[in-house]
């Protein structure tokens, strides 16, 4: 592992890296390659559009199953663990940046927005990008932000379903919007992070992928 004894991971990185392809992200990970796909700049726009809307409201606008709090959406600093141990006693950090976080009397609630629609019976694909925001801002670093305790997780689901006439030249595009819990479970967390550094610290690097683009064009381009 050349010069990394602690592996840094970032909440997004799990489902549309480590799941997409292992040799990828061996590649990405320990020997610092990786093909970037450029990600559209309209995400980007709803992303801060819909942190903006939503900062300072109550959670009962993201749903009624909400204990009342405030939704916070303007923390845009980047967030920072201690260092963590996987379940082989293996060193690890973790560190990204949060959508929102919802504030109650005595509790906090993290919020992931996602412009899409999410299949229920897929949401788990996306369950350790949320645990991973709550351990680590339960377990920060020193000076990164803490909540403690984060009770729930969840994600509020964007999906473009019309388009009303404002006037000359505009228009509004009419979003439909969903709340799915997350469950909290950090010890399932470790688990599957004790999962991706047994691949990682291999020696050997993972056979590439029949159904990954990346690795697909890599076998052309040799």
């Amino acid at each position: 592992m050349k010069n990394q004894n602690i592996i840094n991971y970032s909440p997004s990185e799990f489902a549309f890296g480590f799941e997409a392809c292992n040799s990828c992200y061996y590649d990405k990970k320990i020997n610092g390659i990786e093909l970037k796909v450029p990600f559209p700049g309209i995400f980007s726009k709803f992303d801060s559009l819909q942190k903006k809307f939503y900062h300072g409201k109550s959670s009962k606008l993201l749903s009624d199953k909400l204990e009342d709090g405030k939704i916070v959406g303007d923390y845009n600093k980047r967030l920072q663990s201690e260092i963590l141990y996987d379940l082989k006693d293996r060193p690890f950090t973790l560190s990204g940046y949060i959508d929102s976080y919802i504030k109650h009397k005595d509790s906090f609630t993290i919020v992931d927005f996602k412009t899409t629609k999410i299949d229920e019976n897929k949401i788990d694909t996306y369950a350790t990008q949320l645990q991973t925001y709550a351990l680590m801002m339960q377990k920060p670093k020193e000076g990164s932000l803490k909540l403690t305790p984060v009770k729930r997780l969840g994600i509020f689901c964007f999906e473009p379903s019309d388009i009303t006439e404002l006037g000359k030249n505009n228009c509004n595009m009419v979003m439909d919007t969903q709340w799915f819990d997350i469950p909290r479970d950090d010890k399932d967390l470790i688990g599957y992070i004790t999962k991706i550094q047994d691949v990682l610290y291999s020696k050997t690097k993972p056979e590439p992928t029949s159904t990954c683009g990346v690795c697909n064009f890599k076998k052309v381009m040799k």
